[in-house]
């Protein structure tokens, strides 16, 4: 494995954006790379009204790489990733809770289609509490997208000695996902003595086939029943890192899960971008 070259935090001024310096330091511990925090401004700021800007204490500062940029805000912050050639971009994200189809502001959402590497969005309620990796969880509805985030989220666990939960909700009544490869789940959610022990574990073996898991990674397989968004909220709220495999659809009707969960969730959340040609970009993993 190769070490990533910078952890990129975007702060906006706001306090609650600070809430994602704990988990973008304990980002760079493992990923052995340095944090950038970046502001985004056509002021000129000196370095001590920048600290200020950025609402940063005196204990926030060493350590760590201050840079402003100007222009707007979602360019300025994938040109600084690309650049930087950031393993991650971690940001606290503003949330619209009264447009729950379109949960993430435009910053973030912006940033999250472009970004030329994995983004972690914070919720701010978490505040700024010391984060620590321990349990990762892997929602999987069994479509190759969900697959492809196995890789480097084993990659992940096993630098941080941490548990691995892959999380498959059964949903009955649910049109089934149609993206070609996908794995349906057996027709009875209700009687798992019959068919759900056999089906699970060719769920696993084929996710860890797909997803290209790495060996000696300490993983467990759940399942729950009822509606995925909030099922995968339940399970986070004993987790520190949801681990999503994205396509990159944010419109209407469009990634009905992964918008429920940002609006719900305290768990910090990447979201792995996989293209259309199947390519995946995490600096991390060899």
């Amino acid at each position: 494995m190769t070490s990533a070259k910078t952890v990129l935090v975007p702060l906006d001024g706001s306090v609650h954006s600070t809430a994602a310096i704990p988990v973008a330091r304990g980002f760079g511990e493992l990923l052995n790379a340095p944090i950038v925090l970046l502001h985004v401004s056509d002021d000129v700021l000196t370095t001590r009204a920048l600290v200020e800007r950025m609402k940063l204490s005196g204990e926030d500062v060493p350590g760590l790489i201050l840079e402003q940029r100007p222009g707007a805000a979602a360019a300025a912050i994938v040109k600084e990733a690309g650049e930087r050639h950031s393993a991650m971009i971690v940001m606290c994200p503003q949330i619209r809770t009264d447009l729950r189809w379109r949960a993430l502001g435009s910053v973030a959402a912006a940033v999250l289609r472009s970004s030329p590497c994995p983004v972690v969005l914070v919720p701010s309620a978490r505040g700024r509490k010391r984060w620590a990796l321990h349990r990762l969880l892997i929602p999987h509805d069994g479509t190759p997208t969900s697959a492809a985030a196995i890789g480097p989220a084993t990659d992940l666990a096993l630098r941080a000695a941490a548990e691995l939960v892959v999380l498959h909700v059964a949903t009955p009544g649910t049109e089934l996902p149609t993206e070609p490869g996908t794995l349906v789940s057996p027709r009875y959610v209700d009687q798992p003595q019959h068919e759900w022990p056999a089906w699970a574990q060719e769920f696993l073996a084929r996710l860890c086939a797909v997803g290209g898991a790495r060996a000696r990674t300490d993983m467990r397989f759940a399942v729950a029943q009822g509606e995925a968004g909030a099922a995968i909220v339940d399970f986070a709220r004993q987790s520190d890192l949801i681990v999503l495999g994205w396509r990159g659809a944010l419109e209407p009707g469009r990634a009905q899960t992964m918008q429920r969960v940002i609006c719900d969730t305290s768990c910090p959340m990447i979201v792995l971008r996989v293209d259309d040609s199947g390519r995946r970009y995490w600096p991390w993993s060899s």
